[in-house]
């Protein structure tokens, strides 16, 4: 039987524990978190003017990077694959609008709350303080970037996460009447998982990374360590653009969309064959 449980969870990231789940589907999950799931980044950017000491490739890359809020905004916008395919591109573009400029004897940081957005209020920079440029005295930078859905397969600026990544839960067994608390284990164990306390070995096995440190350290061979049959820790840390939570349901359902179109061709397929025969 499938269970979900969620181990930990904050504002950025979330830990869930999958049972039951085969291993191909577990990380089929992890990868679409990655690459699968759309949010909204900027496409590219129209510079109107720019006398500062950067380049306008330098500064539309900076520019792009910047993680853009797409909970509310993503369901109003096109999938990405309409927004390549449909001419004119209605629905698939917003804009956002950056003008700055010094004085003679003005130095000033354009950060990336200055990007203002012009059509949809709710698509703005998740972050206000990333630094983009610098400004020297009596330079100016005008440019408008434009913003449309995309997924991290075509480029990491549209993947929601930082870090997807699914592990192991490990099943550590200890032999009270072999062990002698040399204490060898703890001081080899590189994630600090194994301490002593009450006369007896602790492990923490959400810190356990399988290394087998604390198995080749222990002589009289008291540990024993192996892992739990599907059953996996997967780790979902957000750019900020999406939560977590929502991260993981839209991986779930772009499986699920994968799926029924490989039916649906292969049904397709299969009736032309069998029409022929």
């Amino acid at each position: 039987m499938v269970r979900i449980e969620v181990s930990e969870k904050s504002d950025a990231a979330m830990v869930l524990v999958l049972k039951g789940v085969p291993l191909e589907f577990a990380n089929a999950i992890r990868r679409a978190a990655l690459e699968e799931v759309p949010t909204l980044a900027v496409d590219y950017v129209v510079f109107y003017d720019n006398t500062s000491a950067l380049s306008d490739e330098i500064i539309a890359h900076r520019v792009a990077m910047v993680p853009l809020k797409s909970d509310l905004a993503l369901d109003r916008y096109r999938q990405p694959e309409e927004c390549r395919t449909s001419s004119p591109p209605e629905g698939c573009y917003t804009s956002l609008y950056l003008e700055a400029e010094t004085g003679p004897q003005e130095e000033r940081v354009i950060y990336s709350r200055d990007l203002k957005p012009q059509e949809d209020p709710e698509v703005v920079p998740v972050y206000g303080d990333i630094p983009l440029i610098k400004l020297g005295p009596q330079q100016r930078v005008i440019l408008e970037a434009w913003v449309r859905p995309g997924r991290g397969k075509e480029h990491i600026k549209w993947s929601p996460t930082t870090v997807s990544v699914l592990t192991h839960i490990p099943e550590v067994k200890v032999d009270a009447e072999r062990c002698n608390l040399c204490r060898l284990c703890v001081e080899r164990c590189p994630t600090k998982a194994i301490s002593v306390a009450d006369g007896r070995l602790v492990i923490d096995t959400t810190r356990c990374n399988l290394c087998r440190q604390c198995v080749s350290a222990c002589e009289p061979e008291a540990i024993e360590l192996s892992w739990r049959k599907d059953e996996y820790r997967l780790l979902i840390e957000s750019s900020g653009s999406l939560k977590p939570e929502r991260i993981f349901l839209e991986a779930v359902l772009q499986i699920k969309k994968k799926l029924a179109e490989f039916q649906r061709q292969f049904e397709e397929v299969f009736s032309v064959v069998g029409g022929e025969s």
